[in-house]
């Protein structure tokens, strides 16, 4: 290729060399997608030193981004040079080089849209589990269901992230969160619907698990406080001396009522017993949604934080 030069009285020679550089650059995913990266371009001569060629750069020329996007993924924030003058081993010249530094933005307006929102969607509704009554059977459905959800969506979206063995990204780290929590949901919802399935073994509660559920969660607990039981007292009995014939008709009209009365008794037990399982279950259950809740917080904030930092700090 054939240019002219500009040949200056004083001796200076003005070489415009045109010439297409491609480069390539590692980047740092760990804030993905919201990233910057500094791509660094040095100019260097390996066969004259410094004293042969002397390699500056202009800094009274206006360094001016003529980069337009096609893709739309990268935005150039700005060019720096720095002039760096280093000696080595085998020579004793200097061998000055211009280091550019280009400075990029990642556009994330597409992942935000495609990625987190959908995955934060579907998280926020794991949270509908909890409101769902006990009794109805349909927690551990509908969070399997999420579950599902979640998966398929993070088979779809693998594609999307930055394959490096470097770190992980900050949005990686934000799907095994979702993916977590989602599983820490069905978990406590196995355990609730687990509870309430043992209303119908008509054993009663524990105390230490009655005193417990109305310990975490009183305003839907209801202590019973009658440690008695309806058999223990006689009917008709008022504690008064009988004779022998009062005694023997009292006898035979208690157990006759107690004849009818026991079917009714068994019946009214197991209703007792099957309310307090309810209430038990309910009352783990909006413990748990108040642990999730927590977690849930925490977790988002730790990888909310730690996005923010990571960005400061490029």
């Amino acid at each position: 290729m054939v240019t002219n030069t500009i040949v200056s009285s004083n001796g200076h020679v003005l070489w415009l060399y045109p010439a297409l550089i491609k480069t390539y650059c590692t980047l740092n995913v760990q804030n993905f997608p919201f990233d910057r990266q500094k791509c660094e371009i040095i100019f260097i001569s390996w066969t004259h030193s410094g004293d042969q060629l002397d390699v500056r750069y202009n800094d009274s020329f206006a360094n001016t981004v003529y980069y337009i996007p096609t893709n739309q993924e990268w935005a150039v924030d700005g060019i720096t040079a720095e002039r760096h003058v280093k000696y080595y081993a085998c020579c004793k010249e200097p061998y000055p080089d211009v280091t550019f530094t280009i400075h990029m933005r990642r556009g994330s307006l597409f992942y935000v849209v495609n990625l987190i929102a959908p995955c934060m969607l579907i998280f926020i509704i794991s949270f509908l589990g909890f409101f769902l009554p006990v009794e109805s059977g349909e927690k551990v459905n509908l969070e399997i269901t999420i579950l599902l959800a979640l998966v398929v969506f993070l088979l779809m979206v693998g594609e999307m992230m930055p394959p490096t063995p470097d770190a992980i990204p900050i949005l990686g780290m934000f799907f095994c969160a979702t993916m977590l929590m989602v599983t820490l949901a069905l978990f406590m919802a196995v355990v609730v619907t687990n509870i309430y399935g043992k209303r119908t073994s008509h054993q009663p509660c524990p105390r230490w698990v009655v005193r417990f559920a109305s310990f975490i969660y009183r305003p839907c607990f209801v202590l019973d406080k009658s440690s008695r039981s309806l058999t223990d007292v006689k009917p008709g009995y008022n504690g008064d001396c009988m004779n022998d014939i009062e005694m023997e008709a009292f006898n035979d009209h208690y157990s006759f009522h107690h004849r009818h009365t026991s079917q009714t008794l068994r019946q009214v037990n197991d209703a007792r017993i099957e309310a307090e399982w309810l209430r038990v279950a309910q009352a783990v259950d909006r413990f748990f949604f108040w642990l999730f809740l927590l977690i849930s917080v925490s977790i988002q904030t730790a990888i909310l934080s730690a996005m923010v930092n990571g960005t400061n700090a490029e």
